[in-house]
């Protein structure tokens, strides 16, 4: 398999997050595009969406080595059942951390910058003019 992985530990638990093929990338593009039609929606509802859009995303990663997978008609289907599993086990702020270390492993987010030591020296500005002649 060619998909990067990533173990993802709290509460002593461990589970292996992965990244999203290609088809998943452009399953979640469509749901998020089916969430831009929704009108007038409030913020409960707004929460709402990006809380399951956040535990689809997890679902979709986790699929991949998933007891559920298989198990279902379609991958779909498999995909929508860890997603609620996911929805009623774990805390929200674990789907946030997980939704975004899928993002990064599948490159939907920028990495955070690097911590490499930043040179503080002062530099004076460059010009390109030719200095004129002080009198």
């Amino acid at each position: 398999m060619f998909l990067k992985t990533e173990p993802f530990e709290r509460n002593g638990v461990t589970v292996t997050l992965y990244e999203l093929s290609a088809l998943q990338r452009i399953e979640h593009l469509e749901h998020l595009k089916a969430l831009e039609a929704v009108a007038d929606a409030d913020m409960q509802a707004a929460l709402n969406m990006t809380i399951t859009s956040g535990a689809l995303l997890v679902a979709m990663s986790l699929w991949h080595a998933h007891p559920l997978k298989g198990t279902h008609n379609t991958p779909k289907e498999d995909v929508e059942q860890i997603q609620k599993d996911v929805l009623m086990t774990w805390p929200l702020e674990f789907i946030a951390e997980a939704e975004y270390s899928v993002k990064l492993l599948s490159g939907m987010v920028p990495p955070p910058e690097s911590s490499a030591p930043q040179d503080d020296a002062v530099t004076e500005p460059v010009s390109l003019e030719k200095p004129s002649p002080v009198s």
